[in-house]
C-alpha cells in the first residue's frame, strides 16, 4: 500500500511538470518509464546496498534533524560535506515522512528519485535547447534516462542526488545565459552554482565553468570604435583622409557580470569551507575536499603517467565494479569507464550469477562500440557553431579535469568514480546522438547500426536491473 502510494505520486508529480514544460508525448513515455525502473529498482534495493556510505550520511541528517545542529566532522566520514542536501533530507524526514506512514529509508529514497527527476528535466531542457531533429532528441533523452549509471544513482541517499541536479541547472542556465544574454538566466546559473557548492565540492567545477564563459563573453564583446579624423572643408587637398585608429573597450555590462559572478562564488566557497568546521584548521585539502583526504596511504594507487594514459581493455571487460581490478594496476580511465556503467563497488548478490555477468560485458562492449562511433566521427564533422555547444564543452571539460586532479592528489579508485561527474552524462549522451545524426548524411546504413547501439544499450540496462516478482 505504501509503496503503491509512491509510485502514484511520483507519477502525478513528473506528469504534471512534463507537461506544463510542453514536451510531447513520447517524451513523458520515456521520462516514466525510466521512473518506473527505477522505482522497480527501488522494490528490491535497500539504503545500503550498492550504497557504501549510506549510513554515514544518515547520521549527517540524523544530527540535523534531532538537533538542529551541523555534527562534528569526527562523527562521520560524510560530516566534512557542507550541509545543504543534508538539511534538506532532515526537511524532508521532518515534514513529508512525519507520521511514519512511509518507512524512514525508504522516504529518503524516494527524495533521490524525486531529485533525480529534477535532474532528468534540466537534462531535458539541455536537449531540446540544441537538438534540432526530435528523433535525435530522443535517441539522447532515453540514453540519460536508462543509462545504467542513472538507474544506480537514482534512489542512492547521498548527498551527490542534490549536487548532480543543481550541476545539471546550473549547465543549463549558463548555456541559456551564453547564448541568448538574458540576465534572469545569468542569475539563475549564479544561484545554481553557488548551491552546489553548498552541497558537494563538485559544485567548484561550475563555479570554474561559469567563470570561463563570463571571460569568454567577456572577450567577445569587445567593441571596436573607428574614429576618422575631420579636416576642414578648406583644408581639404584631396587626398584621403589617414587609416582609422581603432580603439578597444570590453562591454561594461560583461564586466559587471564577470565581477558579480567572482565576488558571490569565491564568497560562498569560503562559507563551504567555514562550514566544515575547526578540525582542520591548516589542511587546506581537507578545507576543501573533507574527509575524501584521509584516506589511509594503503589504499592507495599507482600515480604515474601510464595509469592516466592506458586503457586496460580485458581489465574492463572482466568484471562489474571498478574494484575488481588490482589496486596497484589502477588505470584512471578504467575507473570512469567502469563506475560509469556499474558503479565503483560490486553491485552485490542480487547481480550475481552467469546471465548477469554476460550481459554486463555486453553492456561494456555496447559502451566501448559507442565510444568508438564518437571517435571516428568526430574529427570529420564541420561546419559547427562553437558558441552554440561551448558552455557544454566547458562544463564537461572541468568536470574531468578536476576528476583527474582529485585522483592525482589522492589516488584511490574512489577517486575516479563517475558519480563525482555524473552530470558529464548528458554532453556525452548529446554528443553520441548528433554523431548518428551527422551519420545520416553519409550512409544510411551506418545511421542506423549507430540508432541500434543506442537501443541496445538502452534494452540490456533495461533487462541487467529490472526484476519481475
Amino acid at each position: 500500500m505504501t509503496f503503491g502510494i509512491v509510485i502514484a505520486c511520483t507519477v502525478i508529480v513528473e506528469l504534471y511538470v512534463l507537461r506544463r514544460l510542453r514536451f510531447g508525448w513520447f517524451m513523458v513515455a520515456t521520462v516514466l518509464g525510466g521512473a518506473l525502473v527505477n522505482l522497480n529498482y527501488l522494490a528490491y534495493t535497500s539504503i545500503y546496498e550498492r550504497n557504501y556510505d549510506a549510513p554515514s550520511h544518515l547520521l549527517y541528517i540524523d544530527a540535523i534533524a534531532e538537533h538542529l545542529r551541523m555534527p562534528t566532522e569526527s562523527l562521520c566520514t560524510a560530516c566534512g560535506h557542507p550541509p545543504l542536501y543534508y538539511a534538506l533530507a532532515a526537511l524532508w524526514s521532518k515534514v513529508v515522512l512525519a507520521g511514519a506512514w512511509i518507512p524512514r529509508e525508504m522516504g529518503l529514497q524516494w527524495l533521490s528519485l524525486l531529485l533525480f527527476f529534477g535532474f532528468v528535466v534540466f537534462s531535458l531542457l539541455i536537449l531540446r535547447s540544441t537538438i534540432e531533429r526530435p528523433a535525435t532528441m530522443r535517441l539522447a533523452a532515453a540514453l540519460v534516462v536508462f543509462w545504467p549509471s542513472s538507474i544506480i544513482n537514482s534512489v542512492r541517499v547521498h548527498n551527490d542526488a542534490l549536487a548532480s541536479t543543481l550541476m545539471i541547472a546550473s549547465i543549463y542556465f549558463i548555456a541559456q545565459w551564453d547564448r541568448q544574454g538574458r540576465h534572469r538566466d545569468f542569475y539563475a546559473a549564479l544561484a545554481t552554482s553557488a548551491l552546489a557548492l553548498l552541497t558537494k565540492s563538485t559544485g567548484y567545477t561550475m563555479a570554474a565553468t561559469l567563470l570561463a564563459v563570463a571571460a569568454l563573453r567577456l572577450l567577445s564583446k569587445q567593441k571596436f570604435s573607428e574614429g576618422f579624423q575631420t579636416f576642414p572643408r578648406s583644408g581639404f587637398s584631396g587626398q584621403c583622409p589617414p587609416p582609422p585608429t581603432r580603439s578597444t573597450r570590453f562591454d561594461r555590462e560583461s564586466i559587471k557580470q564577470c565581477a558579480t559572478a567572482m565576488f558571490v562564488l569565491f564568497s560562498v566557497a569560503l562559507l563551504a569551507v567555514a562550514l566544515r568546521g575547526p578540525v582542520y584548521p591548516f589542511a587546506l585539502c581537507q578545507k576543501v575536499l573533507g574527509h575524501a583526504c584521509d584516506i589511509p596511504p594503503e589504499w592507495f594507487v599507482s600515480n604515474k603517467p601510464i595509469n592516466y594514459l592506458s586503457f586496460d581493455l580485458r581489465g574492463f571487460l572482466s568484471d562489474t565494479s571498478s574494484l575488481a581490478y588490482p589496486p596497484k594496476q589502477d588505470y584512471f580511465f578504467n575507473g570512469l569507464a567502469k563506475s560509469s556503467l556499474f558503479g565503483v563497488m560490486p553491485l552485490g548478490k542480487d547481480f550475481e550469477g552467469g546471465p548477469y555477468k554476460n550481459l554486463a560485458v555486453f553492456i561494456s562492449l555496447l559502451s566501448l562500440a559507442m565510444v568508438a562511433v564518437c571517435v571516428v566521427v568526430l574529427p570529420f564533422i564541420r561546419s559547427v557553431s562553437w558558441q552554440k555547444y561551448r558552455a557544454l564543452v566547458a562544463a564537461a571539460a572541468s568536470m574531468l579535469i578536476l576528476l583527474a586532479a582529485f585522483r592525482l592528489l589522492v589516488p584511490t579508485p574512489f577517486h575516479e568514480d563517475f558519480r563525482h561527474i555524473f552530470p558529464i552524462l548528458v554532453p556525452v549522451c548529446l554528443l553520441y546522438a548528433k554523431v548518428v545524426e551527422r551519420l545520416s548524411r553519409w550512409s544510411g546504413v551506418l545511421h542506423k547500426a549507430g540508432i541500434v547501439l543506442g537501443l541496445l544499450m538502452i534494452a540490456s540496462s533495461v533487462a541487467f536491473f529490472v526484476r519481475v516478482p
